[in-house]
């Protein structure tokens, strides 16, 4: 098995976590490794065995410590066969399988798996902003969704569609830079690929004095071009 992809240290750690432990399951289905790895976090890990990549929900994401501890699970004999356990299911009777499935749904609340709503990431987050009026501590619960979901999972558009909201609703000087730094530091890191978004944001930079920021960034980013948009 070619471990070259990993360096030395790595492969180092991830033999460790998997001595002491840490490997909580590792499953083989087809030519993939399923697993979790415990860490500062759990970790959902996964590793194409063709290749030997890994890619990982921790910080590093690719070819880490945690993908090299399934490796080494897998490599010891230490995991189950994804494939064999999905044929017992096959044979199981459709009220079984109906039990199981009601089962992981409700211990995992997975509903929102089949629940089809209208209602879009970028309304959830101008909802939440209206709460930043009722209660100031709001702020911060606004703050975290921006961190762990708004800033992952939104359009470039509805980056931009958020600002003008921000800026009405966070009165406090210093949450609302922290806040328009985050907005805008995504939107330059996916400027990269799309000049016409950092566009839009210059656009609305001309209009909103509180994106000063924006103008640092074309420096630092060294988008010069933009300077004269």
């Amino acid at each position: 098995m070619n471990d070259d992809i990993y360096d030395e240290m790595v492969r180092e750690r991830g033999r460790e976590y998997f001595l002491k432990n840490m490997v909580k399951y590792c499953v083989k289905r087809g030519n993939t490794l399923h697993g979790t790895v415990y860490g500062g976090n759990k970790y959902i890990t996964k590793v194409d065995l063709k290749t030997k990549t890994g890619i990982c929900t921790c910080p590093y994401q690719y070819n880490c410590k945690h993908a090299y501890a399934l490796l080494e699970s897998y490599k010891s004999g230490k995991y189950v066969d994804g494939d064999e356990l999905f044929l017992n299911f096959s044979k199981l009777d459709k009220l079984e399988i109906l039990k199981i499935f009601e089962s992981v749904v409700e211990k995992h609340n997975l509903w929102d798996e089949f629940i089809t709503e209208d209602k879009t990431l970028l309304d959830t987050a101008k909802n939440m902003l209206k709460l930043t009026k009722i209660e100031k501590k709001n702020v911060f619960t606004f703050t975290s969704f921006l961190r762990n979901q708004f800033l992952k999972n939104a359009e470039n558009e509805e980056l931009l569609l958020i600002i003008p909201e921000v800026i009405k609703y966070i009165q406090e000087r210093k949450k609302l830079e922290e806040i328009l730094f985050l907005i805008v530091d995504e939107l330059f890191e996916r400027g990269k690929t799309d000049k016409d978004t950092l566009k839009k944001l210059i656009e609305l930079s001309r209009k909103y004095r509180e994106l000063w920021m924006v103008k640092d960034n074309i420096l630092d980013y060294e988008y010069f071009e933009l300077l004269e948009y």
